[in-house]
């Protein structure tokens, strides 16, 4: 079914219609009917509206009935004097003198008495409605000494059971044509007006913030899919009822009464649910037709606040270890691990001691992924690592030319990043007494100050701290505040050294062995008798660490699958002075250290295989300085 439909109900009308059609190219219509009387053209109207048409056209009675019955668009032909006049001409040509009934609804026979009039004819005129009844009042003029009738189709049914004559008021093209053109004018207009308010809907359903309107008697006229989640309620249940209904503490009502709007309030729906919201009145004319709200759930602006933050910030705010990736064998380990996950249950601040190289920050990272904050950003700061100058706008943050260098638009500091989450401050010893006193504050108030500003930033952080030093004799010596030590040592956890767990030894040795094997090509690897041996009896000053940076090294410097005391010993050679192995390197009490310097380069460079990347990993310098070194000695590009 096309978008118009026309409904004739008189039987010279679809031929009319069908030439409007050809002739305007209005592909978009179609034409039903012929000869109907109102119920048939009703029906007619039906079938057509079920099968998609969102438009009808037709006239008469036929129209009231269906503008009526349907809640859709219904555009009346109208019937014009020249409509009429052709009437009466026929009627005239037809030779009748006598008076004529005129019957029909309003719309139709509107003015008929003065056309007739004006061509001389005598005229009685029956309005109809849809409570009359057609025959009985044809058979009332015919006693009357009627004899000719003008009317549409439904006079003419009636009075052909009678010996009298019948004129129809038929549809002229113009009429027709302005009726398609009308229909097509309010077919866009409903067009645009849906796709306004489809559009409209989606904005509101959208949108994260949730919206409730209500009119002048405080009912219900928009509720938001946002309102559904927040409230608990459907759109459903909600549109039409009373506000107070849905939100008993509402204080949409109050502003309909002052005509004020209310922003940035703060409302509890429930007990759980509270809401940070905005109320302003819809005023019309002068007069408050309405309010409407907008509210979100606080809980989840600050979600989303933390997620901003997080994707604003290039570092990736993640803990990217968890207990089961701490690789170890020893009791005293899996004991501090038990303990560490007793500690994730709970807020309270941590303090992470023991030697460099432990894993104070591995275990920091297990704590944060195994509490409840775990799906929040762990951001690790070293004290020991930034300048005094730069370590309090790192924590704290700055706004717009608070100094010298500031970003134009400010910095949000690392306890912000961290709102919801997890600080790790690893060398929490060597933050300047100046800043321990602000840290301090922060942790008891919970809030922030970036450096330039006057406002505070409420933060909910849980502080992690690493020490490689002894916090109390920093306190004895006035290094270290005694009050921050109290508030940051509450819970204590302590790393023994690698020294003190040797059982550990083998198992990271072959952990690592597996790890850089992989990531150097270097296949499957295996640590000789020897190396075991050499790996148990030394002394890690380094501890973890220490031990991770010689195995990466020995799987560079191998050239076997099988790595041996040679390949571990960070000075190859040292312990066999003056002696000379396969690639040339030797060196002698008396040589300088310049030329050993220059010399064993060349000796990793040549075990290396001439390999940049791994050669520069067992030196231990950056790839640009090996390769000019390189080329001055060599006098040749290094690739």
């Amino acid at each position: 079914m096309k978008e118009i439909v026309v409904i004739a109900p008189i039987a010279s009308m679809p031929e009319v219609a069908r030439r409007v059609v050809e002739e305007n190219g209005y592909s978009n219509v179609e034409i039903m009917g012929g000869n109907l009387n109102l119920w048939k053209g009703v029906e007619a109207a039906r079938h057509a509206i079920d099968d998609g048409a969102k438009v009808v056209i037709s006239r008469g009675g036929t129209y009231d009935l269906i503008r009526s019955e349907f809640d859709i668009p219904v555009v009346e032909v109208k019937v014009t004097a020249f409509d009429l006049i052709d009437s009466f001409k026929a009627v005239k040509a037809a030779g009748e003198t006598g008076p004529i009934g005129i019957i029909g609804y309003k719309n139709v026979i509107s003015g008929a008495d003065v056309v007739a009039e004006v061509m001389g004819l005598k005229a009685v005129c029956f309005e109809m409605t849809e409570k009359c009844d057609i025959t009985v009042e044809v058979e009332g003029l015919i006693m009357q000494g009627i004899r000719a009738f003008v009317g549409d189709g439904n006079v003419q049914d009636a009075v052909a059971r009678h010996n009298c004559k019948t004129f129809l008021v038929n549809s002229g093209y113009q009429a027709l044509q302005n009726a398609m053109q009308n229909a097509n004018g309010i077919l866009h207009a409903s067009k645009q007006q849906k796709e306004k308010a489809q559009q409209f809907s989606t904005i509101i359903d959208f949108v994260h913030d949730g919206i409730i309107a209500i009119d002048n008697l405080g009912c219900i006229t928009v509720f938001n899919s946002t309102s559904e989640k927040i409230t608990g309620y459907s759109k459903e249940d909600a549109l039409g009822k009373k506000i107070t209904e849905i939100i008993p503490e509402t204080r949409l009502l109050n502003v309909l009464e002052t005509k004020q709007p209310e922003i940035g309030d703060i409302q509890w729906l429930d007990d759980k649910t509270v809401v940070a919201t905005n109320r302003v009145p819809v005023i019309v004319d002068g007069e408050v037709r309405g309010a409407v709200a907008t509210y979100q759930d606080i809980t989840e602006v600050q979600k989303l606040e933390q997620n901003i933050r997080i994707r604003l910030s290039d570092k990736g705010f993640l803990a990217q270890y968890n207990f089961d990736g701490i690789v170890h064998k020893s009791a005293v380990i899996s004991e501090c691990i038990r303990t560490a996950k007793k500690f994730a249950q709970y807020d309270t601040s941590v303090l992470i001691c023991g030697p460099s190289g432990v894993g104070k920050e591995l275990f920091a990272q297990g704590i944060h992924n195994c509490s409840q904050r775990k799906n929040s950003p762990f951001v690790a700061i070293n004290c020991a690592a930034l300048p005094e100058s730069l370590i309090e706008s790192e924590l704290f943050g700055y706004v717009e030319g608070s100094f010298t260098g500031a970003a134009k638009k400010g910095k949000a500091g690392l306890f912000e990043m961290a709102h919801g989450g997890t600080i790790f401050l690893d060398e929490i010893s060597e933050l300047p007494l100046l800043l321990q006193g602000r840290l301090l504050r922060v942790l008891q108030e919970k809030q922030v100050m970036r450096i330039g500003d006057n406002k505070l930033i409420p933060v909910d952080v849980r502080i992690i701290c690493a020490t490689n030093r002894d916090l109390r004799s920093l306190v004895s010596q006035n290094l270290f505040r005694v009050d921050l030590y109290f508030r940051v040592a509450i819970l204590g956890l302590f790393i023994p050294p690698l020294s003190e767990r040797v059982e550990d030894i083998e198992l990271l040795s072959k952990y690592f062995v597996e790890e850089y094997g992989r990531r150097y090509h270097k296949g499957r690897m295996t640590l000789a008798t020897d190396a075991q041996e050499y790996l148990r009896g030394y002394a890690y000053e380094g501890n973890v660490r220490e031990l991770q940076g010689m195995i990466e090294r020995a799987v560079v410097v191998c050239e076997g699958k099988k790595i041996t005391v040679r390949d571990l010993m960070v000075m190859p050679g040292a312990a066999f002075a003056a002696q000379t192995d396969g690639c040339g390197f030797s060196f002698s009490e008396g040589q300088s250290l310049k030329s050993l310097e220059d010399e064993y380069i060349e000796y990793v460079y040549k075990k290396t295989k001439g390999s940049i990347k791994e050669c520069s990993a067992v030196l231990g310098i950056d790839r640009t300085t090996l390769w000019r070194h390189i080329k001055e000695k060599r006098g040749m590009s290094v690739p």
